[in-house]
């Protein structure tokens, strides 16, 4: 563990490199449509929300037993700097199918520092600051993605869609100097802290399959899947609410991208409360209640969006979806770090991310289906999950040791 100045050196890396990442993601959809458009292969566009989840999930399962392979620090380090070097060469790609898919590749190392970052923050401050850290983590990211896609509008339109992803590259650069000069050097990874004489036997099964077995056997993980899962297809929603505004709703593009905004600040704001919460009582019963009873409420306006399309209802609806959405971001990670075994954190929170990244692809593939006869019959579709997802916690879910 890192003495406090150094580790909040190492923190505050970890927060620029999440600021230029979140970006990256949240303003995806408006840089990747200025740049496919501008190579005139617009048909590219949609294909990228298929390649780049499927392969970023991929890295999301394997991540947390390469962290433990390679170093945790060490797979930081690189594939942040593989991902900030393939956001250049997307700046500077000549045609829309390098575009495509070096962008998608870059899930894959986006996928690989992502959950290690958990077990970062785990490594360098007590146990007893996980939660609050992550959920200040989480807030940050909440307030990137609401102006995120503004200023990359803003650099698309001064400039082009190439400054908007160049701009972000000096910024990888000083996160990743704060972490490489801050953060120490693990001495022993955890897989060989035995003795020599089985150091290479460990080394060889350090990097198997990952056990997903143990995982579940922990108490409440298995449960705590399955949740995720469904309230991922309730909280994937969100990627069609500017459509919605655009087709049902008649609004403008700018307008459309604001409809979001207080959902999104609320994620911010119940991201840091979720931290504190859980630093004071845990992952209670309770505070998953809320997740799946906001979850549920939200859902099920949605249905009256349908009926009486409206801009307040829409907006009341995702604003109280994202109360759910600030605890979703937390809990399942703080959930982790609290109550699995030392050895299984790592790969409990890779799977945790993985889970969510394919639950997104699945719920990708209900929606284009349902949405078929609609945007709003597509919304209306996710009060299905919000129900399912309210009695699974309801009758399922129990906090370990209770």
């Amino acid at each position: 563990m890192c003495n406090r100045k150094h580790a909040n050196f190492v923190y505050t890396g970890l927060i620029i490199i999440n600021i230029c990442a979140t970006y990256l993601a949240g303003g995806i959809g408006v840089y990747a449509a200025a740049a496919f458009r501008k190579y005139g292969r617009i048909d590219l566009f949609n294909l990228l929300f298929v390649t780049e989840p499927l392969i970023r999930s991929i890295a999301l399962l394997i991540s947390g037993k390469a962290g433990e392979y390679f170093g945790r620090k060490n797979l930081y380090l690189w594939s942040v700097a593989a991902f900030a070097f393939s956001i250049g060469i997307c700046a500077v790609a000549p045609n829309g199918m390098v575009f495509l898919i070096v962008r998608s590749f870059s899930g894959f190392f986006w996928g690989l520092f992502f959950t290690n970052v958990f077990a970062i923050v785990n490594d360098v401050f007590p146990k007893e600051q996980y939660a609050v850290r992550i959920g200040v983590m989480q807030t940050v990211n909440a307030l990137i993605f609401i102006v995120g896609p503004i200023i990359c509008g803003v650099l698309i339109e001064k400039w082009n869609w190439r400054i908007s992803l160049g701009a972000m590259l000096p910024f990888f650069v000083v996160g990743l100097l704060f972490v490489e000069c801050f953060m120490p050097q693990n001495k022993k990874r955890e897989a060989t802290a035995t003795s020599q004489k089985n150091g290479i036997q460990r080394k060889r099964k350090q990097f198997e399959a990952i056990r997903l077995r143990s995982l579940l056997r922990q108490e409440g993980f298995a449960v705590l899947i399955v949740i995720i899962s469904v309230y991922t297809l309730v909280y994937s929603t969100g990627n069609y609410i500017p459509l919605y505004a655009q087709t049902v709703l008649k609004a403008s593009v700018t307008l459309s991208a604001t409809v979001l905004v207080p959902c999104n600040i609320m994620g911010m704001l119940f991201s840091t409360l979720t931290g504190m919460y859980i630093a004071k009582k845990g992952c209670s019963k309770e505070l998953l209640m809320a997740m799946s009873g906001v979850a549920l409420c939200g859902s099920l306006l949605y249905i009256e969006s349908a009926l009486k399309p409206s801009f307040f209802i829409i907006i009341l609806s995702t604003a109280i979806l994202g109360i759910g959405a600030g605890i979703y971001q937390v809990m399942p990670f703080a959930f982790v770090q609290r109550y699995m075994t030392k050895d299984l954190m790592a790969e409990g929170t890779s799977f945790i991310g993985f889970i969510e990244g394919i639950a997104s692809v699945i719920a990708g593939v209900i929606y284009s289906i349902v949405m078929r006869n609609g945007e709003a019959i597509g919304l209306v579709f996710s009060s299905i999950f919000g129900v399912c997802v309210f009695v699974i916690v309801l009758l399922k879910f129990k906090e370990p040791g209770y």
